[in-house]
């Protein structure tokens, strides 16, 4: 009888750690699963977060783009401006002074 107890208690006993380890199966593929779900919803936010800063940096560069070539462009409009300020009394006399030379060398055509 004592042979058929311990019998008992060592099938009881394989009984239980067998469905322990069945348990710990089955939690391990769930904290694997978990964990699988974890990393790429980590991923996907690493390049949802990599894509804005992307587009951030590009919306930047732009916008400093922009401001600099409305500097430049007012730049050159004020240097255009004193050019011809400087200058614009000069235009009648070279206006004639082409005139004259067109006029000596092609002549008066007039009929």
């Amino acid at each position: 009888m004592a042979e058929n107890s311990t019998i008992a208690e060592i099938k009881a006993a394989e009984t239980q750690a067998a469905n322990a380890v069945q348990k710990a199966r089955e939690d391990a593929a769930k904290k694997l699963s978990r964990a699988s779900a974890d990393a790429e919803n980590s991923l996907k936010e690493a390049r949802q977060n990599s894509a804005r800063q992307f587009r951030e940096k590009i919306r930047k560069a732009e916008e400093a783009a922009e401001n600099n070539a409305k500097e430049l462009l007012a730049k050159s409009e004020k240097d255009a401006n004193a050019f011809y300020a400087k200058n614009k009394d000069k235009i009648s006399a070279t206006a004639s002074w082409i005139t004259e030379e067109v006029m000596k060398k092609y002549g008066s055509k007039q009929a």
